[in-house]
């Protein structure tokens, strides 16, 4: 491993635990909201979850198709005969604009889609480096921008069917049904926990792989990740949820929408279908995106009063600007960078 390639990874980890500390509650926010476990307690389940489930779904399952979409939104023929230092300085200003948006977006508190701002920067800097042609706009369009639009509307279709369904499964249950609903909330968190983490992870994996293809000429078709790398990066989403979450936590399960027991069960469930439906599919969704539509449908399903527009319209907005102001950024420091040194 070159010092190159050092480097990348280094960002790349640096990334994923931004990933941990800025997503990471998703999967405890509702749980928490609705008290049926205490932060601190939800907080360690799902870190623990966080650090096991990549290393057993990644690495000894090998499910890796996130990685290999973010490896494949550049075509293959722009890195042949391309030098390392060249290729180092393309994933290098991808990674700065990516760290360097997710840091104004934390100093000025605006929402930001962890996902979709490494992705910009990806393609931002790939069109500075190699050219428009060069990056695979089918892939780029149906598995990126395409998704940015479709993923609330599944999400909050998903939630919103789900929520009615329960109503009438619930409508003649005892009281006791509340009880038996919180500490399914806690099978949930295990759950979400796992679909958010191999999910977030792959896309640390996914740089790293085009690290190793850009910087040393490894074939991405035939590399298998080894083990020190999928439990390193683990370690690092685990760490950074342990570190942050709590502001989080308040934003998503009552900001949005101040959810009950029985909605709190439902946006958990309708978050983990679509995000292991999306990860297994090798889309790399912005796990906040889909936690927030949940729980908008489960508001819409109980009236749409109830959701709080104000906050919703301010994330969807960020949904929106968060790829290109990533991409325009990759592709200024790309070609600052290239001045520089090449």
């Amino acid at each position: 491993m070159n010092a190159y390639i050092v480097v990348i990874f280094i960002l790349a980890l640096c990334y994923t635990f931004y990933m941990g500390f800025s997503d990471g509650a998703n999967a405890v926010a509702t749980c928490v909201a609705t008290r049926a476990i205490k932060p601190r307690y939800a907080l360690m389940l799902a870190g623990e979850v966080k650090l096991i489930a990549p290393i057993v779904i990644c690495y000894l399952l090998g499910s890796d198709s996130v990685a290999r979409t973010i490896g494949s939104l550049v075509k293959e023929e722009a890195f042949v005969g391309i030098d390392a230092k060249t290729g180092f300085v393309f994933l290098l200003s991808a990674m700065i604009a990516a760290l360097g948006w997710s840091a104004i977006c934390v100093l000025a508190s605006v929402p930001n889609s962890t996902s979709h701002t490494l992705l910009g920067g990806i393609v931002g800097a790939a069109i500075a480096a190699f050219g428009f042609g060069m990056v695979d706009w089918t892939m780029v369009g149906l598995r990126v921008i395409l998704m940015v639009f479709l993923t609330p509307v599944i999400c909050i279709l998903t939630g919103f069917l789900l929520s009615k369904l329960f109503r009438v499964i619930c409508a003649r249950m005892d009281r006791s049904v509340k009880k038996a609903f919180r500490v399914m909330q806690v099978i949930n968190v295990m759950l979400l926990s796992t679909s958010i983490s191999i999910n977030n992870v792959q896309k640390a994996m996914g740089i790293y792989l085009l690290a190793l293809v850009v910087c040393s000429g490894a074939d991405a078709s035939t590399y298998s990740f080894d083990f020190w790398t999928v439990a390193v990066l683990s370690a690092a989403i685990m760490l950074g949820l342990l570190l942050g979450g709590y502001k989080l936590i308040y934003t998503v399960g009552k900001r949005i929408y101040r959810v009950g027991t029985l909605q709190s069960y439902v946006a958990q469930l309708s978050t983990a279908v679509v995000a292991f439906t999306c990860t297994f599919t090798g889309i790399p969704v912005s796990t906040g995106q889909v936690v927030s539509s949940s729980i908008i449908g489960v508001g819409i399903a109980d009236r749409v009063s109830a959701v709080h527009w104000n906050a919703a319209g301010k994330i969807f907005t960020s949904w929106i600007l968060t790829f290109p102001v990533a991409a325009c950024m990759g592709a200024v420091v790309c070609l600052l960078l290239g001045a520089m040194v090449l």
